[in-house]
C-alpha cells in the first residue's frame, strides 16, 4: 500500500495543482499534508479548496496558524506582510477550516503506526527538524515508542531516513521549495516495504510569480526561480 505525502504549499496553488495531477500520486490510497496550506502566495482559497476537494487529511502548520490566530513577531517582514493579506483574503469557511486543523496526526493505517506533524513531535508548530538531527538520539528523545512512519515538514527540504524500523519521510514543499532546486516537491511512501521515494515536477512558476508580485513582496516571487 502506498500514500502520499506534501507539505508547505504556501497558497501556491498552480504548484499544489500541478503535483496532484500527477500519476503517481493519483494510484496512491490517500495523501497526507504536513502543514502550512497557506501563507507567502496569494492563493490561499484555491489551495484550500483543493485540499478540500480532495479530502487530503492536513495538519496545521506555523503559518496557518498565523494566519488563523495572529502574526507572531519573529516572523520576517515579507512572511508578515504574506499571513496579513491571507487573513484578510481568506474566505470564511476556509478560516473556520484552517482553524479546525489538528497539530498531530497519529493513526494506524495499514498496520503501520503513522504519525503526520509539521515541526517536531515535541513542538508542531515550530520546530525544525532537518536530516541531520535523524538519528537513534531522535527517536529516544521524543518516543517511548517510537511509529513505524513520521512525516514532517516546516524545513523546506525534503529527506527520506531510516533509523531501525522508524522511516522519517520529509516531502518538501510543494509551492516554496528551499534545495536550490525550485521544482515542486513530494512523497510516496510504501508502507509494505517501509520506504520512500521524493519526487520532483516542474510547474508554470511564473503565473504564481506575477500573480504574487501584484500583492505581495517581489522578493517573495523571486525566490521560487531559485529554489530558496
Amino acid at each position: 500500500m502506498k500514500i502520499g505525502a506534501i507539505s508547505d504549499i504556501h497558497s501556491n496553488w498552480v504548484a499544489l495543482n500541478q503535483v496532484l495531477n500527477q500519476p503517481n500520486i493519483n494510484k496512491v490510497s490517500d495523501t497526507y499534508c504536513a502543514g502550512d496550506l497557506v501563507g507567502y502566495y496569494a492563493q490561499p482559497n484555491e489551495v484550500i479548496a483543493r485540499i478540500r476537494k480532495e479530502k487530503i487529511c492536513s495538519v496545521k502548520g506555523n503559518h496557518d496558524a498565523a494566519v488563523v490566530n495572529s502574526t507572531p513577531s519573529s516572523f520576517s517582514i515579507h512572511a508578515k506582510r504574506a499571513i496579513d493579506w491571507n487573513r484578510r483574503n481568506l474566505f470564511n469557511d476556509n478560516m473556520d477550516y484552517l482553524s479546525s486543523l489538528p497539530t498531530q496526526i497519529r493513526k494506524f493505517v495499514n498496520d503501520r503506526d503513522l504519525l503526520i506533524v509539521h515541526g517536531s513531535p515535541k513542538n508542531p508548530l515550530s520546530e525544525y527538524i532537518y536530516e541531520r538531527d535523524i538519528d537513534e538520539l531522535f527517536l529516544e528523545f521524543y518516543f517511548d515508542l517510537p511509529p513505524d512512519v513520521i512525516v514532517l515538514g516546516h524545513t523546506h527540504r525534503p529527506f527520506v531516513k531510516k533509523v531501525n524500523n522508524t522511516l522519517i519521510v520529509n516531502p518538501g514543499s510543494v509551492g516554496q521549495p528551499r534545495d536550490k532546486d525550485p521544482r515542486a516537491s513530494y512523497a510516496t511512501i510504501n508502507l509494505n516495504e517501509l520506504s520512500a521515494k521524493i519526487h520532483r515536477v516542474e510547474y508554470d512558476i511564473n503565473k504564481i510569480a506575477e500573480k504574487t508580485a501584484k500583492e505581495l513582496p517581489r522578493a517573495l516571487s523571486d525566490r521560487l526561480y531559485e529554489g530558496r
